[in-house]
């Protein structure tokens, strides 16, 4: 054990940053790209070695979330926005919700998600539709 936490240590500064709770927007942006990337290196293993690292960024996505986006939270708009991000996707790979011009109204809040919307939003995403209707 005491030879596994002496590599640890050694190599700290290259992994605290990795790991990090982000401290300002950019860093945040920072995060979800290494965490979208360790996700494609892992694919189906879940008992990779990476899983673990996987487990931390994510928490401290989550950290930020809590701390910096708190107000977003219940908002259908915001959850799609965010998503939309999470998975590097264009407007134009949204056509479950339909033509570029009716996907660029709604994400610019101009229009509103139908049930319809809702229904495929959440089967994309893999989320309860919940996720894209306002409380």
């Amino acid at each position: 054990m005491r030879e596994a936490l002496e590599k640890a240590v050694h190599h700290w500064n290259m992994v605290a940053p990795v790991i990090d709770t982000p401290k300002c927007p950019e860093d945040y942006e920072t995060l979800l790209s290494n965490l979208r990337d360790t996700i494609a290196l892992v694919g189906n293993r879940p008992n990779s070695p990476l899983a673990s690292l996987i487990k931390a960024m994510s928490q401290a996505a989550k950290e930020y979330e809590k701390t910096f986006l708190l107000d977003q939270q219940g908002s259908a708009l915001h959850s799609l926005r965010y998503l939309v991000k999470l998975h590097s996707l264009r407007q134009s790979e949204l056509r479950e919700i339909g033509s570029q011009g009716v996907v660029s109204e709604i994400m610019n809040g101009k229009r509103s998600l139908t049930l319809r919307h809702v229904k495929e939003l959440s089967r994309k995403f893999k989320v309860s539709p919940n996720t894209f209707i306002d409380n």
